[in-house]
Order: C-alpha cells, then sequence, then structure tokens
C-alpha cells in the first residue's frame, strides 16, 4: 500500500455508511461499488428508506443504530450535506464509531469539531473512499484515474476542515 488511505479503508473490517436520502445524499454510486465488490459495510439512512436505490436497488439499509448488527467496525464513512454532517457525526458515535471519513463536501467545521470532541479519529475530510479501494466498478475506476492523473490521489490525508477543498481533482 502506498498511500495512508489505502490502509484505512483497505484494511477496515467493515464500516458504516451514513448517508440521507431526504437531503438528496444517498450515496448510490458508491453504495453500489461497495455491494459489487464485496466490501463489508452497513449504510444507515438519515431519511428513512429501508432499500438502496440506483445501480444496487433493494439492498438492505437500516434507519437507527439500534437496527445496525453488531458487527458493524469502528470506522463510519459519512456522505450527507454539511448541515446534517454534525447529526451524522452523533449517530456514528453511538454506534461506536472511533474514526470517521467525511466523503465529498462533508466536513463541515462543526461536525468536524464535534467528532473530535467525542474522541475519534477524523482520517479524512473531502476524498471518496473508493479511491483507495482495490476493487472498483468501471465508473469508480475512471474517476479514480482521473484523480491519480491530476495528482490529488497522492496528496495526504486532508484532516483541516478550513482548508481548500480538493474533493474531484
Amino acid at each position: 500500500m502506498s498511500h495512508p488511505l489505502e490502509g484505512v479503508i483497505r484494511g477496515a473490517d467493515g464500516f458504516v455508511l451514513i448517508g440521507d436520502s431526504s437531503q438528496e445524499r444517498f450515496p448510490a454510486q458508491s453504495f453500489h461499488n461497495y455491494t459489487r465488490t464485496r466490501k463489508s459495510f452497513y449504510c444507515l439512512d438519515m431519511g428513512g428508506l429501508t432499500e438502496s436505490r440506483g445501480s444496487s436497488k433493494g439492498e438492505k439499509l437500516y434507519t437507527s443504530v439500534a437496527e445496525l448488527p453488531a458487527d458493524r467496525s469502528d470506522l463510519a464513512v459519512i456522505w450527507v450535506k454539511p448541515r446534517a454532517a454534525a447529526k451524522a457525526v452523533e449517530l456514528a458515535h453511538e454506534a461506536g464509531c472511533t474514526r470517521v471519513w467525511f466523503s465529498f463536501t462533508t466536513g463541515h467545521p462543526d461536525a468536524v469539531a464535534r467528532a473530535r470532541e467525542l474522541g475519534m479519529e477524523v482520517v479524512e475530510i473531502g476524498r471518496c473512499p473508493v479511491h483507495y479501494m482495490d476493487e472498483m466498478v468501471p465508473a469508480c475506476k475512471a474517476h479514480t484515474l482521473l484523480l491519480k492523473a491530476s495528482g490529488s490521489y497522492s496528496r495526504p490525508p486532508q484532516t483541516d476542515p478550513e482548508a481548500p477543498r480538493r474533493e474531484l481533482w
């Protein structure tokens, strides 16, 4: 492994993916990638969906921490709008997660501060975990190639919520 984020996502026994379909932030493409590559994860939808939509339509989703299976990991991947990120952090903490990865446009400074107050390690703010996985569906593979060509892939993990955004380059 050549990048620290590869170790985070590849080494995780799984993770809790937190999205919010009511705010148009259900991570359908990433969900599809995780499902098709058989990465262990549980998806908690703050918007109340009980089944996935998009390319992996019909897969099980959870609507509360109490519903999540007990064998979940300590890593949470958050895919919500910035104003909902602090609530997602609270849910991740309630689920027993000790590490949090804020995906595209999710790392609101208040949410990052709350995660740190709760003793959670912030492993990344901005980039999608799929980029650092061993396997990817074609659409994610193409996006990752662009990320590598731009030089952004190799940059160190971003953990400063005030830093310039770099999600897509």
